[in-house]
């Protein structure tokens, strides 16, 4: 059964059409993966699904009282409120009861008064009426499953933390349709593991974006492609949608291909110019000028990325060497007498739990941060890029012009200067 639909949406950012008169339907119970190139207004469409965001034309028909929540990409939360305050914001009203029903039973624990034993008899009753204590039992429940501490204060917690904080806070919201943007995105692997399972059985409808093949390919019902403005359905898994794609982008291609021949061929017989008005071929022209048109309007394919780093001046054989190394905050041991040596040419992957402190180990590598006992020696002539999570290296404010080229219109790869 139908629960949403779009119709004849369009939606631009500048000059550039990211839904260009296409439509889109969710049925209830689908799974769909949103995908795309980066860029292409995957996040843009979610937005407006979730409300957030106003077609510039077209129409969104919502089936009544459909419950939606949206996760986008970065979640920005209060740093000095509680992870169970901030998971439980999504329960409106029963939130605040319990609030302040723990507030006045922890005022009670200190001053036995009857004022403050009658307010508490009388939010527990509200509390029962409305449901309240399956509610928070439910984020208690959530929050053990992805190992948050409660009480603990969000500007504490690591980025995947957070992202857990994030996909808690609407998981107990109890959905009709779920809005997804890149929620794989800072998790550990345990906790892709038990996204995958919750959303496998999740009764309501889904709507993500990921680039993470395998978690698609887990969890989707449907793949919907938004491509050159339009929304493309492709039933089945991510697998199904590649081999599908494949064989359209080949026909795509050849046809494009005999119309730039035709094209071209009618291009060179327009430039003869006397042999045209001789012939007066009307016709022909009128045909000549709709080519031109629709040429014009042809939205490519984009070219595959083509990627290449720049290699610094060849560093010594050692990166970086640690002995005995230690590092903690306060009582939380992060690194525990740890040796090894980094060599160049060393690709290693770091994994582990989130907040388990990997962020905090590149860190000490990097020597922002000191090893509170032990040594961490660094190699020599090294250079050293480091990008970050949080992207932190980024001013929001700049151009990608000015962010590439830095004041200048052409940027230096492998001692080769290449136009921007």
């Amino acid at each position: 059964m139908n629960i949403l639909s779009v119709e004849n949406a369009s939606f631009a950012v500048g000059h550039v059409a990211l839904l260009d008169k296409t439509s889109f339907q969710l049925d209830s119970g689908e799974k769909i993966g949103l995908i795309g190139r980066n860029g292409a207004g995957k996040s843009s469409f979610l937005k407006i699904l979730a409300g957030v965001q106003k077609l510039d034309d077209g129409q969104i028909i919502v089936q009544n009282n459909l419950k939606i929540v949206y996760v986008p990409q970065e979640s920005f939360f209060d740093k000095e409120a509680t992870v169970f305050d901030t998971v439980a914001e999504g329960l409106g009203e029963i939130r605040d009861l319990l609030r302040r029903y723990y507030r006045v039973s922890h005022d009670l624990e200190h001053n036995s008064d009857d004022v403050l034993l009658k307010e508490l008899n009388e939010l527990q009753l509200e509390i029962e009426a409305k449901d309240g204590w399956k509610l928070d039992a439910a984020v208690k429940q959530t929050l053990g499953e992805l190992g948050l501490p409660e009480n603990e204060k969000i500007g504490n917690l690591s980025g995947g933390q957070k992202k857990r904080v994030a996909l808690a806070q609407a998981w107990v919201q109890k959905p009709d349709v779920l809005l997804l943007d890149e929620p794989t995105n800072h998790l550990d692997i345990d906790a892709i593991i038990w996204l995958e399972n919750l959303l496998k059985a999740f009764e309501g409808s889904l709507v993500v974006i990921t680039h993470d093949r395998r978690f698609l390919d887990n969890i989707a019902t449907r793949i919907v492609e938004l491509d050159r403005g339009i929304l493309r359905s492709y039933p089945g898994s991510f697998s199904k949608y590649s081999e599908k794609k494949a064989q359209e982008l080949a026909v795509e291609a050849e046809h494009n291909r005999l119309f730039d021949k035709f094209h071209a061929q009618e291009e060179a017989w327009i430039r003869k110019g006397i042999e045209a008005r001789r012939t007066r071929n009307e016709g022909r022209v009128r045909r000549l000028e709709e080519l031109r048109r629709q040429r014009a309007e042809r939205r490519n394919v984009q070219g595959q990325v083509n990627f290449k780093l720049d290699s610094g001046e060849k560093s010594g054989k050692i990166i970086a060497e640690l002995e005995h190394a230690s590092f903690a905050y306060g009582d939380k041991v992060i690194m525990d007498k740890f040796s090894a040596i980094l060599q160049r040419g060393d690709k290693i992957g770091l994994i582990g739990p989130n907040g388990i402190g990997k962020t905090t180990f590149l860190k000490l590598i990097l020597g922002e941060l000191q090893p509170t006992f032990g040594r961490i020696r660094i190699g020599s002539k090294q250079e050293v890029a480091y990008f970050d999570q949080f992207r932190s290296a980024l001013n929001e404010n700049d151009t990608v012009f000015y962010t590439l080229g830095q004041g200048n219109d052409y940027v230096e790869v492998g001692g080769k200067k290449n136009t921007l």
